[in-house]
């Protein structure tokens, strides 16, 4: 490493000579002197240093006021601190603003070299480092928008879990969650389809995007149509970046050119699909559709179970209440005019000693 520039702040040239003439010129490096941080700072600005190595004590101006104005002007150029002594707060402050170093005097050349070595294998020049913090800069907002994306993803997810939880309206939950499918994939067309065991056929329950033709009645047979492979195996089925010439018409009445089915599984069986498409936009689907769609398709299933545990409980409550009224409307059973206990009366303390005495 030679030709570098070093720029020195530092009033002592008993410090300053060793360190020049021991290290720094026969390894190369140019050395510009400056015995003020006032002088030092101005050199820094206007010099283009590749490093400094700066008194922490100097005058007019202290090594970490000049480190403090160099970052306040965003200039990142390597900087090294030396002093007689130093606090703990001055430590926690130079490591703050990120100075590769704090050497103590009298400075051990071996240290020196190994500091510089470090510093300026960090260091980047001007220009590409202007585009390095572009790029970098770019990358911090695309990181940020994917967490804002994710959180949105959760949040939603979060919502239809607690609707799950607490909405009786099936109709009305089922609405919810292909919605949350449209919105979270991007896509433009969603449904839920359910399988009618009796005639073999898939059944709208709700739709998005689809016009009054399939938002309600809709039926297909499963063995015509593509989420059969998904009511068969089990398993979701995703095409996409379908070309207009490879467009294909799904037996729904559907062209698009881009879709994703998952299924809905209860337990060990296939009762339905949740599907979304894409029927002008050529946007494909990933995994992470994928992911969050047969999340909203568990969801799906938990509703449909749950209304029909209401159902079955309302159905039971209602048996149990038409018994109950029989039973009170039945006359009264036969009893002997002696028994007490089968006429309902109270057994009272004093009827039992009563009965004893006797």
């Amino acid at each position: 490493m030679a030709g570098e520039k070093i720029l020195i702040i530092d009033p002592s040239l008993d410090d300053v000579r060793p360190l020049v003439e021991g290290l720094l010129d026969p390894e190369g490096y140019i050395v510009v002197h400056a015995l003020d941080g006032e002088e030092g700072l101005r050199q820094a600005l206007h010099g283009n240093p590749n490093l400094i190595i700066a008194e922490f004590a100097a005058p007019r101006r202290s090594g970490l006021d000049v480190l403090t104005q160099l970052r306040k002007a965003k200039q990142e150029i390597p900087f090294i601190l030396t002093g007689v002594s130093g606090s703990v707060e001055t430590f926690r402050r130079a490591l703050r603003m990120s100075v590769v170093d704090y050497l103590i005097k009298p400075l051990d050349l071996g240290e020196v070299r190994s500091a510089i070595t470090r510093a300026l294998a960090k260091q980047v020049t001007p220009a590409p480092a202007k585009k390095e913090t572009g790029l970098l800069s770019q990358g911090f907002a695309q990181i940020n928008r994917q967490l804002e994306k994710r959180v949105r993803e959760l949040s939603i997810l979060q919502g239809i879990g607690k609707a799950v939880a607490s909405v009786l309206d099936l109709e009305k939950l089922l609405k919810r969650i292909v919605e949350a499918a449209v919105y979270l994939t991007g896509a433009e067309e969603g449904f839920l389809l359910l399988l009618d065991e009796e005639t073999n056929e898939l059944y709208m329950r709700a739709g998005l995007g689809l016009g009054k033709k399939f938002a309600s009645g809709f039926r297909v047979k499963s063995e015509d149509s593509l989420p059969l492979q998904v009511i068969q195996t089990g398993r979701p089925v995703m095409i996409s970046s379908v070309t207009d010439e490879e467009k294909f018409k799904l037996k729904t009445g559907f062209l698009v050119k881009a879709l994703l089915h998952v299924p809905l599984k209860f337990r060990d069986e296939i009762i339905g699909v949740l599907s979304v498409d894409n029927k002008i936009s050529r946007k494909s689907f990933s995994d992470n559709d994928l992911h969050l769609l047969s999340a909203l398709a568990d969801y799906a299933v938990i509703a449909i179970d749950n209304a029909r545990l209401y159902k079955h409980a309302e159905v039971e409550a209602a048996k149990f209440a038409e018994l109950l009224s029989a039973q009170e409307s039945a006359p009264p059973p036969p009893f002997q005019s002696g028994d007490k206990e089968a006429r309902g009366e109270t057994i009272s303390l004093d009827w039992v000693v009563q009965e004893l005495e006797t």
